[in-house]
This record gives C-alpha cells, structure tokens and sequence, in this order.
C-alpha cells in the first residue's frame, strides 16, 4: 500500500462521542459485550471510504441525544478521522509530481457527515508566489522593441511612428499593473495574464507580429504556471486516490443456497446495502452474472402462450431451448471459475462449487475431495465454510479482485465457529493480514491471539450509554477483560502440551519484552528463540515452582530465568533442593548474563527507553540521581526515585509499561532498535540456547 492507516477516531457517531485516537496493528481486534460499541467502530471506519458507495447517515447515525439540538449541516461534523504513513515510494513519486516540493510523511484525512474531507499534513506544502518579475521584464522588452520598431519602407515612417507611442504606451500600463502584484497566482494576476493575452491581438499587424508573438509566448508560460492546480490540492487528490478501500463484512451477509430471482431483484431494488443482498450480488457479479439476466434467460414463452390460450410454436420452443441452453453455458463456466479461485485461496480441501438455475431459483451445490461425487446445499455445509465463501465473494469483489488497498473489517467472525475452527481461522487472519490489514470484533477467547495480546482493545460501555474504547490499559469490567484472560490462559495451557522446549518467567512484564525482542532479533538475523521455545509467564517469582511441577508432570522440564534479586535467589535454592536437583543448569539467572548483581528483566531494556513511558503512566517525569542508581536493579532504582519525587506508582506498573513499550516497538524498524538492547537480548537468548543444549546432552 502507498498509504498506510497507522490509527483512527470515531467522533458523533451512534453511542460515541469521541472514541480518541484508536492505533492500528496489521491485525486489531475489538472485544467487549454486547451492544458496547464494537460494530458502531467499524462501521464509521467502514464508510470513511466503502469499496461500494455508502454514505453517512445522519438521521440514523448521528448521536440521538444530540440530534435536536445540535445538528443542521453535515459540513459542519466530522464522522471519522484516519491517519495514514505515506510509503517512501509514493513520496518519492509525489516530490517529482509535485516539482521536488516538500513531501510530508503523515495524513490526517477528516470525513464529514456531508461525505467532504479534511485533509491534515505534518509537513506544510505550499506554492511558493510566483513573481511578476518575468511579465515585468517581458513588457519591458516589448515596449523597448516597440519603441524602436523599424518602419517597412521610408515612407510609411509617419504611419509607423503612432504604433511604436500606441504599443509602448500599452505595455507600460500593463507594466505598472503588473508591479502592483506580489503572486501572479492571485485572481488578480491571472486576470492581468489574460487581459495582456487578449489586447495583445490586437497590435499583430506584420511590422509588429514578432514582438506581440514574443510576449504571447512569455504570457503564455505564466498563465500556465498560474493556473495550475496548487500544489496543496495536487497533494489532496494524490491521497485521495491512493486511499485504501474498507471492506466491511458481517455474518448476517452469509449466503442462501437458493435465491428466489424474482424477490431478490425487488430487495436489491429497494435494499442493495442489505447484507444478504450485498452478498448475493456479490457473487453475481464474481462470475460476471446479474440476476435479471439470470431471470430472463430462464423464461418460457411456450407456458406464457399457454397460459393466455395462445398456440405453442416451435418457433417458441426453439427461443426457449436457446435461452436456457446459454444459460446453462454461463453457469457452467461460472461454476468451473469460482471453484478454482476459491479453491486456491481456501487453501484447505477442495471443494467443486456448482451454480443451477431451476425456473427462477438459483441454487448452489458444493462437493470437496472426500465425495466428489456428492453435491449438497450450501446451507447444509458447515458454517465455517458457509462463513468463508460469503466473505470471499464480497472481499473478491469489492477489492475489485486485486486483493490490494483494502482493509478488512469483520464483525463477530466464525461467530458459529467450534472452538478448534476459531483457532484456525486466527491463523488464516495473519495469512490474510499480510496483504490487507485486518480489523475485527469478538467477544469469544479463541478468537484472541494469547502471543499478542497488545493488538486488543477492549470497547466498554459507561453508566451514561456511551462507548469508550480502551488503548492504554485494560478496563475493570470484569465481562469485557474475560475473554482476554481466557485467551492469555489458553495460550499458556496449548504451551504447555505443545512444545517440548519452555522457559519460564516470573512476571507478564518479562514475557512481554522477551517475546518482541526475539522478534526484532530474528528480524535483524541476531541469535533468538527458535520456534519451537516457548515463554510462559508465571505471574511472580513464587509461582515458578508451581508452574514449573505442572510442565514435570507432562514429562517436558522447562529453563528457568529468574531476576537477580533477592526473592529470584530464594526461588532457584528452592528449585534446586528438589524439582531441579541435578540439573541446576535448567534454572538461569539474570545477573550472570548481564554481570549485575541485582538486575531484573527491565535492565536489559534501559533507562532510556522505560523512563519517558514511565511518565506517561504517572504524568509525571522520574528522573533518576546518583543516589537512586546506587539502589541495585532499575526496577528498585525507580521506585528510589518516585518515593523522592512524591511519585506513587499504580499496580502493575511494570506490565503496563511492557505493554506500552512493546506496542511501540511494533511499528519500528528493526534497525532503528537500540543496539546496546539487542546485544543484552542476544547474549541472555544465546545463554538460554546454551541450557536447552545442556538438557538435551
């Protein structure tokens, strides 16, 4: 994509005021109960630019309680507002479009309810004023030329001598004119340009032609220059073009297997937005079909003879066995298409999808390769596949089949789904993800990635009915966070029977940071953790032998990394009086990779990188002295510092500011990571590499 949609804002729209500003991960997930607000997001966001026309409706979508009072022009209200990163690619391709000017970085697009955008740069471009210098001069050589201009023959000298006062006259009115002005851009100058070009005309006689032709050809250039779109809006219409599409789909929209062609051409008449319509309309036009044509070539004028008394000819019976020959053709070609793009990008079994016109019913079949033989009804699929190819034929369309600059938005997918297809279907998102960025709503925990969790926000409702959407923490409704816990829960639990190689932390601060910078790590091609090595959280150092006997009692001995601490020391004597008697080598602590004696997961990311999220948290910066740097790890050297600073910090405070950092460092360069924290990250993954060697032995 040229453009890349980095966050967005929900503002006057249903239950939401103002949503904030929403980040955008290359999979987002909404979670929160029902009628909480989750499909109201993506609905705004959908109609900030529908791949199919749809506008915003104020009647029904602007905020009820305010609607009386407060609304009279759409203009007047903006909806949704998007901020977009421009590609490297397309500012280079807009600074030679746009004559080198200075290309921003970011857009922030407003749409308003009237369907007009707001355009927003962080780089201010502007046409610098172009000078009247240049008509300044032409007139000046027009009028020097004319004052010297040469007579054709010595006795038209007399006849010549009123031209050269008459033109050197005019150019020197149009010349003061013209130092008048600042910018020819202005209404003003582009009037003077044209009033030259057309007096101008006047004066081509042969003994003056070249003159007026030489400052035609300079008023000419400038008029051009200063009637040319400004470069503000050239920059507006470039975005706008390059905007990406938002493709929204719901399981209402799921398809029927048969299609009754005469009412649903009155429902696309009168309800083409109608998700079941939307759909079904969707797969007419996939295989280049429209349900009137399918209609009409299904008539049969031999029973519409018969039916009024009139003889039935074999002219007619020919025209009807004509028409239902070719629809048959156009069916059968369809069906061949469908089959195989859906087959190919499923990606599971393959399944032969067939299309029958039976009078005016549209059917469709489906068989796959355990019974190609067997046709059944769509709707006696499973509802996962029943979910996947109604999503497939509007995605497919309204992509325009090119797949590209569209982002999906899905509300309450594979809602019918069995748990297990749920967690296939998580896996088929990232697939999906790779080309179009995906938003989506649940409220089922199989439908949350447990390994990142930081691409969840949770949409709660207050006491007053408005939604409010969670981004820098988590809310207390206990309804809403389940699904949430559930899926952190989940992931542990699949850890635990899945992998054979483990390695445990104490806390979810320290599971967070390992897990992006073995990320950014393998990015960079350093030393991580192979696939196969998987983090648990233990939530605190006294539960690591908990945990620990847990995975013992599945046969799968994990290493363990506890913080050089004095709490981290008493849980590795512990471990090693029992559980990890003889393989003390399976319990690692911190301080000897780093060679501190009091460090904890927090030192390997620095000061510098904790410490302004720190004041984000607290809104109030902590800074650290010589005294508090003596208190041994960061983690005490802070609290040193806030208990100076009269600075309480919340519960949690670690794992907020993990998740915080980690959700930033989703969106940077790998190469612009801190160096000094990746060889901290190296050395601990390698030392761990190491340990897993040593069980293996």
């Amino acid at each position: 994509m040229k453009l890349t949609a980095k966050r967005f804002r929900v503002l006057n729209y249903r239950n939401i005021d103002d949503s904030g500003w929403i980040p955008l991960e290359r999979i987002t997930a909404f979670v929160g109960r029902n009628e909480a607000g989750k499909t109201a997001l993506l609905k705004a966001l959908h109609k900030f630019n529908p791949a199919t026309e749809e506008p915003y409706n104020p009647q029904r979508e602007f905020p009820r309680d305010r609607f009386t009072a407060e609304f009279r022009d759409g203009g007047d209200w903006p909806v949704c507002r998007v901020e977009f990163e421009l590609s490297p690619d397309f500012r280079g391709e807009l600074g030679e479009r746009l004559n080198g000017a200075g290309i921003p970085q970011k857009a922030v697009l407003t749409r308003y309810y009237d369907g007009s955008l707001d355009y927003r740069y962080d780089t201010e471009v502007s046409d610098d004023p172009l000078d009247p210098g240049e008509l300044v001069v032409a007139l000046e050589e027009f009028a020097r030329g004319a004052r010297r201009l040469l007579a054709p023959a010595p006795d038209q000298e007399p006849a010549i001598q009123p031209l050269r006062t008459q033109l050197a006259d005019w150019a020197d009115g149009h010349n003061e004119a013209a130092r008048k002005l600042q910018d020819l851009r202005t209404d003003r100058g582009v009037d003077l340009l044209a009033q030259i070009r057309n007096d101008s005309n006047a004066y081509a006689q042969p003994a003056s032609a070249d003159l007026v032709e030489a400052l035609q050809q300079a008023v000419d250039e400038l008029r051009d220059a200063a009637e040319r779109l400004p470069l503000p809006q050239q920059l507006d219409e470039a975005v706008e073009a390059e905007l990406p599409v938002f493709i929204y789909f719901e399981n209402y929209g799921i398809l029927d297997s048969a299609v009754y062609l005469p009412r649903f051409l009155e429902d696309l008449a009168s309800g083409p937005d109608e998700a079941r319509v939307r759909t079904i309309n969707a797969m007419f036009k996939h295989v280049e079909l429209s349900a009137q044509e399918i209609s009409d070539l299904g008539r049969e004028e031999a029973g519409e003879a018969r039916a009024v008394g009139q003889p039935v000819t074999a002219e007619v019976i020919a025209r009807d066995q004509q028409r239902k020959e070719l629809r048959n053709v156009k069916l059968n070609s369809a069906s061949i298409d469908i089959s195989r793009k859906f087959s190919a990008w499923f990606g599971q079994r393959r399944h032969k999808i067939r299309y029958q016109a039976d009078g005016p019913y549209f059917r469709i079949w489906v068989s796959d390769d355990r019974r190609p033989d067997v046709d059944i009804e769509l709707e006696s699929r499973s509802k996962g596949f029943q979910w996947f190819f109604s999503f497939y034929l509007v995605f497919l369309v309204e992509s325009d089949e090119g797949h590209e600059d569209a982002i999906l938005l899905l509300d309450e997918p594979g809602l019918h789904l069995h748990p297990t297809a749920q967690q296939e279907l998580m896996g088929f998102f990232e697939t999906l993800s790779g080309d179009n960025p995906l938003v989506y709503t649940t409220h089922s925990p199989f439908l949350i990635d447990g390994d990142r969790i930081h691409r969840v926000r949770p949409v709660t409702e207050d006491e007053t009915g408005h939604s409010r959407i969670s981004v820098d923490g988590w809310p207390k409704d206990r309804e809403t966070i389940f699904p949430l816990q559930a899926a952190a829960g989940y992931a542990m639990v699949r850890g635990l029977f899945q992998h054979k190689k483990n390695v445990l932390v104490e806390g979810m601060s320290d599971y967070l940071y390992l897990h992006a910078l073995n990320l950014h790590c393998h990015a960079l091609g350093r030393q991580g953790l192979p696939d196969d090595v998987y983090i648990t959280p233990c939530g605190g150092t006294k539960l690591v032998g908990h945990i620990a006997s847990l995975f013992l009692g599945q046969e799968v001995r994990p290493v363990v990394l506890l913080d050089g601490d004095d709490a981290g020391r008493a849980r590795r004597d512990a471990l090693m009086k029992e559980l990890y008697a003889g393989y003390e080598n399976a319990v690692l602590m911190l301080g000897d990779v780093l060679g501190e004696e009091e460090c904890e997961t927090e030192d390997i990311i620095g000061e510098a990188t904790i410490l302004p999220v720190l004041k984000d948290v607290v809104e109030k910066r902590v800074t650290l002295n010589q005294e508090d740097r003596g208190e041994g790890s960061l983690v005490d050297q802070i609290k040193s510092a806030a208990d100076r600073h009269g600075v309480e910090l919340p519960t949690g405070w670690k794992a907020e500011i993990a998740r915080r950092v980690v959700v930033t460092w989703s969106t940077v360069d790998p190469q612009d990571m801190p160096s000094d924290v990746l060889d901290r990250a190296e050395a601990l993954f390698k030392e761990l590499m190491t340990r897993f060697a040593d069980l293996d032995s």
